[in-house]
């Protein structure tokens, strides 16, 4: 049915589905897209983003990686494989998938996000409290994502008596790919 659309008309029809909220369409189509075309950096991540909004971790992950592999200057891919290392308990692989990122040029909103997480794993809440608030006041090109970080920031802001993560935070952490998806519903 598909055999006659191209790369860019098959990415177009999985956007037109994730933006519907047709996973099962969306999924179809850029499995297509994949094995038609495997270098695809970006077919690859919305395929794990559709992964990760159905809770199929694992396969999220693979597309991620992969994604990154294809294209390691790709940011919202390191971001989101990084993130979902964080949320997976892998503080450690977490931090060294963002790092590249925390070196993107100040002001961009990705940058101070990445600092953030990576803050996050060194258990340094003021420095993720402020690597959060940065990140806010930069002009935000994922709405989504903005949101998912006022998210994190609110509960990071929440006292502790002992300096510890509130409580909040893993609950925070562990809903944050479910908005994974919405971050890749525009044009690459």
């Amino acid at each position: 049915m598909y055999e006659n659309l191209d790369d860019a008309e098959l990415l177009r029809a999985a956007l037109d589905a994730m933006n519907r909220e047709h996973n099962a369409d969306a999924v179809s189509l850029l499995k297509i897209l994949v094995d038609r075309n495997p270098v695809h950096p970006y077919g690859h991540y919305l395929l794990a983003a559709e992964h990760m909004q159905l809770g199929m971790v694992d396969r999220a992950e693979e597309g991620f990686a992969r994604a990154v592999a294809l294209a390691p200057d790709f940011p919202i891919a390191r971001f989101q494989l990084g993130q979902l290392y964080l949320v997976k308990g892998d503080g450690a692989l977490a931090k060294s998938t963002l790092a590249p990122l925390a070196d993107l040029p100040s002001g961009t909103a990705l940058a101070s996000y990445a600092k953030g997480l990576i803050a996050m794993v060194d258990d340094d809440v003021s420095g993720a409290v402020e690597a959060l608030q940065t990140g806010l006041a930069c002009e935000q090109e994922i709405l989504p994502l903005a949101g998912d970080m006022q998210r994190l920031l609110a509960n990071l802001m929440a006292p502790t008596e002992d300096g510890a993560f509130p409580a909040g935070v893993e609950t925070t952490m562990s809903a944050a790919p479910l908005y994974l998806s919405a971050y890749g519903k525009t044009d690459p």
